[in-house]
Parts: structure tokens; sequence; C-alpha cells
């Protein structure tokens, strides 16, 4: 399992699309210009193929499968999530451990990544659902790039997309620098069963982790360092 820190800055001065569900995401697609998309939950992976899916639940919420089953099903791109389903993990984000709505982490994911400006498609938020608009509101004060919304009522927030924009030179925010700063990495041996990062481990197993991964587990004398 990579990190998703492995992919700061990993597409510097492109455009990321990020694709939601709404019943908007196909037109808004056609009138869409972007470099790298973003597919929250496997939405639009039949009408682009994405480069990466994203998701923040563990469960599918309409089928029940496990979320990675369903992305799987539809996708082959790596997957970025906190859950074990995991191909890139996702071990910080804003509001952790609050599980965020999958659509605004894929807006700040793609910031990190590098987003000249970060497309949105496909997402009406709910509707216009106050509660998905105050979301936003909290996840565009940690995105510091040119977001733009196809359609919707996210112009609340950020403004319209319109195709002949232009976004100048690019330049990392200096807020991405804080994202990047790595945890120490230690060996351990599980002592008791349980789970690191989201993945069952047995006692006697001995796995490199991220410190920050097992600090209360080394508290409580489930794992030791060796």
């Amino acid at each position: 399992m990579r990190d998703f820190r492995e992919l700061i800055l990993a597409h510097k001065g492109k455009r990321i699309c990020v694709m939601g569900g709404a019943e908007s995401l196909a037109d808004d697609l056609k009138k869409v210009e972007a470099d790298v998309y973003i597919s929250t939950n496997a939405h639009g992976a039949d009408l682009v193929k994405p480069d990466y899916l994203l998701a923040m639940d563990e469960t599918h919420n309409v089928t029940r499968q496990s979320m990675g089953e369903y992305l799987r099903s539809h996708c082959d791109a790596p997957i970025i999530s906190p859950h074990a389903y995991a191909d890139i993990r996702l071990a910080r984000w804003p509001q952790e451990p609050r599980f965020v709505l999958s659509g605004m982490i894929g807006v700040w994911a793609a910031y990190l990544m590098g987003a000249r400006a970060v497309i949105v498609a496909g997402m009406d938020a709910y509707g216009g659902d106050p509660g998905y608009i105050t979301e936003a509101r909290k996840i565009a004060t940690d995105v510091n790039c040119p977001v733009r919304i196809a359609s919707g009522p996210l112009t609340e927030i950020w403004p319209a997309y319109r195709k002949a924009e232009k976004f100048g030179r690019f330049t990392p925010s200096p807020a991405i620098g804080a994202w990047m700063e790595r945890d120490g990495e230690t060996t351990i041996r599980v002592v008791k069963a349980t789970q690191i990062a989201g993945r069952d481990v047995a006692p006697g197993d001995e796995l490199s982790v991220m410190r920050n991964d097992v600090a209360v587990l080394l508290r409580h004398k489930m794992v030791r360092e060796v």
C-alpha cells in the first residue's frame, strides 16, 4: 500500500477534475477540459476513465457492498482511501478523524496533488442541502488553489467554471508543506491480535509501519518495537 503523501505535487500545474454523482455529471463533463480525473465513489467511471478513485466510506450506501468491492467492479484505477481496501492510503485529511464527504476530500486531494485548478463536475450538494454547503465552506479553508464548479449550488462557495479561463503561472501554496511531513518508520512485532491501518494483524506478525499508526498500540503493549 502506498502513502497518499507520495502523490503530493505529483501533478503540478495540471487541471484536475473531481467527479461526483449528480445527474448533471454527463453534461458537465462535455464542457470540462482536464488533465487528470478523480472519481469519487466510482461516479463517472463509465463516462471518462479516471486516473484515481477516491472514497471515504467503508460500505456503499445503496448496494451495501464493501466499498472496495464496489469500486473494483467499476474501474481498475488506484483507490485513495483511509480504509483497508485502499491502494493509496490516506492517513491524514482535514477534520480527521471525521470521515468528511468524499467529494470534498476529492477537492482537497486534487489541490495537494498540485492542481493549477480543481474543476468540480457532477456535484449538486445533494440538491443544495445546507449541510453539504456548510461542509464545502469548511473544506474551502484548506484548499489554496482555484476551484471551479461546472454546475450547481456549490457556486455559493467557488466560482463557476469557464473553459476559456486562464490561471497563470502555477505556484504551489506554502501550506502544502505541512502535509508533506513524513512520520518516522519503525518495525514492530504484534503481541495481541489487533488492527493496524485498517488491516487485521496476528500475534507474531512483524511489519514496518509509521510510528503514528501504532502509537496507541505501543502504549497498551499490543505491539512492541523490534
